[in-house]
Parts: C-alpha cells; sequence; structure tokens
C-alpha cells in the first residue's frame, strides 16, 4: 500500500483539494498511461461497474474514499496526468487523473452575501496568499464543519438502513459525522456544533440530507471565495452514486442572515481508494500563524513552488530563460507559495 502524500494544512484550508498544476520544462516525460502528447486530458471512458446495494435496496454508499490524495493518482484508460504544450513543457497533474475533486476545489460563484458581509468576505479574501488565510478556523484545528467538510480528502463510509455515519481522516484531523436515515426529525432543543445535526431520507436512488444546528465557527470553504456564515446556516446535500466507484454530492446552502438567496455550491465527486486502503491515524497541528504571510506590496503570491529570484538559485540568467509564472486554475495542495 501506497502511503498517502498530503499537506495537512493546505488541504484543510483547500477542504481537502490536493489538485497542483506546474510547469517542467521537459519534453519526453509522461504518464505510463499516457504515452501519446496531447493538448488536452482524454475523457475516461463510462465506468459501467455496478452500484452495490444494501438488503433494502437503496444504495450502499459504504467505503473508503481516497479523492485526490494519494498522491499521483493511477489514470483510467484514455485518461492522461500529464499535458504536453507546443513547446514541449509538461503539465503534471498531481491530484491524478482520477481526482473528481473535493470541497472547494472549484469554488464557482461565491455565495450570494448581503453587502456588509460581503465587504467582510473581502476582507478575509485580502489576508489570502495564494490560498493560505491565518484567519482560516482550520488553523486552531476547528473542524471544516457542513458544508465545508464535503467528500472530504480521505474518508470511510459506514451505512446501514438507520443512519449513515462518514468518518474523516484529516478535517483538519480526526472527525465524524453522523446522518441518521432511521425517520427521526431534527430535536427542537438542539446546540449548535461543528457538524450540526443531519437526518436523511431516499428520493429513488439519491440520499436527500438536511442539516441543521451548525455553529458560525467554521467557513464555508476558500479563504478567496466563501467563508463566513451565521448559526442560522441551513444546508441540503443530495448524495448519488452514478456508478461502483464514484460518490456524488450536490450542496444548497441557505443563510436568512448573510445571503440575498441560497447557494449552489459546485458538484463534488470522490471515488473508492484501493481495496487494501484504509484511514490513516493523523493529528492536527495548530500553525504558527504569526509568521504566515500576508499580500503587501513588496510580496504578493504568484504560483506554487515559483522562485522569487530564479537567478539566486538556479545562476544568472535563469530569470530570463524561465517559462511565465503559470497560476494554477484551482488550488494545490502541499508545498509553499513564491512571491514576486
Amino acid at each position: 500500500m501506497k502511503v498517502r502524500l498530503i499537506s495537512y494544512t493546505a488541504a484543510s484550508i483547500a477542504t481537502a483539494g490536493l489538485l497542483s498544476l506546474f510547469l517542467i520544462s521537459t519534453p519526453s516525460v509522461r504518464s505510463a498511461k499516457a504515452a501519446t502528447p496531447a493538448q488536452g486530458r482524454k475523457p475516461a471512458a463510462a465506468d459501467n461497474t455496478p452500484v452495490p446495494r444494501m438488503t433494502d435496496g437503496h444504495p450502499d454508499f459504504s467505503g473508503f474514499y481516497h479523492g485526490g490524495t494519494s498522491g499521483i493518482s493511477e489514470a483510467d484508460e484514455g485518461e492522461q496526468v500529464t499535458t504536453k504544450t507546443e513547446n514541449g513543457s509538461i503539465f503534471f497533474d498531481y491530484g491524478g487523473a482520477n481526482n473528481g475533486g473535493n470541497d472547494t476545489i472549484a469554488p464557482g460563484q461565491p455565495p450570494p452575501y448581503k453587502p456588509e458581509y460581503m465587504a467582510k468576505q473581502k476582507q478575509i479574501a485580502s489576508t489570502v496568499y495564494g490560498w493560505v488565510s491565518h484567519l482560516d478556523p482550520v488553523m486552531d484545528c476547528k473542524p471544516q464543519g457542513v458544508p465545508r467538510v464535503g467528500l472530504g480528502a480521505a474518508m470511510q463510509v459506514v451505512q446501514n438502513p438507520k443512519m449513515l455515519t462518514m468518518m474523516y481522516e484529516d478535517a483538519p484531523g480526526p472527525v465524524y459525522r453522523i446522518i441518521y436515515t432511521d425517520g427521526r426529525q431534527h430535536p427542537t432543543d438542539l446546540d449548535t456544533s461543528y457538524m450540526g445535526h443531519s437526518i436523511g431520507h431516499w428520493e429513488g436512488d439519491t440520499l436527500v440530507v438536511d442539516t441543521v444546528g451548525l455553529n458560525d465557527e467554521t467557513w464555508l470553504g476558500m479563504p478567496s471565495t466563501a467563508t463566513i456564515h451565521s448559526d442560522k446556516i441551513h444546508v441540503i446535500e443530495r448524495y448519488t452514486r452514478p456508478n461502483g466507484k464514484t460518490l456524488q454530492l450536490e450542496t444548497t446552502v441557505e443563510d436568512p442572515v448573510m445571503f440575498t438567496k441560497p447557494w449552489v455550491m459546485p458538484v463534488r465527486k470522490t471515488v473508492i481508494g484501493p481495496a487494501d486502503d484504509y484511514i490513516q491515524p493523523q493529528a492536527c497541528n495548530t500553525n504558527d500563524k504569526a509568521h504566515i504571510i500576508e499580500p503587501s506590496s513588496k510580496d504578493s503570491f504568484t504560483c506554487n513552488w515559483c522562485q522569487k529570484d530564479p537567478d539566486a538559485v538556479y545562476g544568472e540568467g535563469a530569470k530570463s530563460a524561465s517559462p511565465p509564472a503559470v497560476k494554477p486554475t484551482r488550488p494545490g495542495g502541499g508545498g509553499g507559495g513564491g512571491g514576486n
């Protein structure tokens, strides 16, 4: 079994997203399963693996899901982990061709904040260096909460007809969530918490989950896009399993205090991990927030693994010979960002 490669701080910030794109000026390096150059990734063949079902006939979501956290994932036939550009450079997708995306990898439209709360969101965004902010609650090891935790970076799902349990390896530390499917209603005297109280019902093969009782100590997602919410937040999730490999999540968030209308998050997906993989013990360490960089007139984020002074690192003339910096279209995981 391969050891999962993950930067837990960055994964928490990006809500477990480990998709990084960076440029290597090497014309011949390729994925073993992508032997021919191409200008873009080829679509994967349709997955027709059967959906497992419980004894009551409903889809069984049980299993270990690794998302994109296992380093370079194995590519499906027809998929590419690399993309070759016209000048011979190679982009490596370090989330792997199988990475369906977790949490807020693709934030989509920001929440429809009311003006006064949008101003607060912009103030938080101004502290972001790359995709990290020292204001992020996960820096203090607070659970990501719902809806940010989503499908997690690595999680174990255990399901029976009465409940579904999600156990997260790193969100940002070991966290669990229970969704009750036995017909109960939300308590009337509910205390707020990071994961709230979740009840689910089936609409065909879709598990519809209703969550209330969430506190206001978590963020919705990425510091640059979606952060604050009130404790009146109401989250509706729709879980489906389109095939035996994939778990998919659609999410709508309501916040009558801070939003002008419901916020529909991008569809998130994760995939079943290797048969011998499992949740591994992790611990969340609080970060030295005083030393987390903020943008300034002298230091602004360029891209992951970029050098501020290539000449000093690689020798005179390296800066002029380097290809233009490429800003990732999605947040990466691991490594520090450079400035210019």
